[in-house]
């Protein structure tokens, strides 16, 4: 299964309660670690891209039930889910999302 989605990140915004709805205790320490407003919100976008992805592809809407992290490399991994497969990129204002879920 495939889902695939982006981001206008123009309306993605730093408020606590979006924050919450979509950001993973996990994630929300990758979140907290970025040093800018800019990359703050590159980065909720790209997990909101990659959470509305999941949901495509699995059907699954609560964002909480993934927590998808950053390995060493930087490369964009679901945590506890080898299955799935995640891209996140994000320029000019957009941020978009591929999952791949081999089943």
């Amino acid at each position: 299964m495939v889902g695939i989605d982006i981001a206008d990140l123009s309306r993605i915004t730093l408020h606590e309660g979006f924050i919450n709805t979509v950001l993973t205790p996990e994630e929300r320490a990758q979140f907290d670690a970025k040093k800018t407003e800019k990359r703050k919100i590159e980065y909720l976008g790209g997990r909101f891209a990659a959470k509305e992805a999941l949901y495509k592809a699995l059907q699954d809407k609560d964002y909480l039930h993934f927590s998808i992290l950053n390995d060493e490399n930087g490369k964009p991994y679901v945590k506890d889910h080898p299955e799935i497969s995640v891209s996140i990129s994000h320029d000019a204002g957009i941020a978009a999302a591929v999952v791949i879920v081999n089943n």
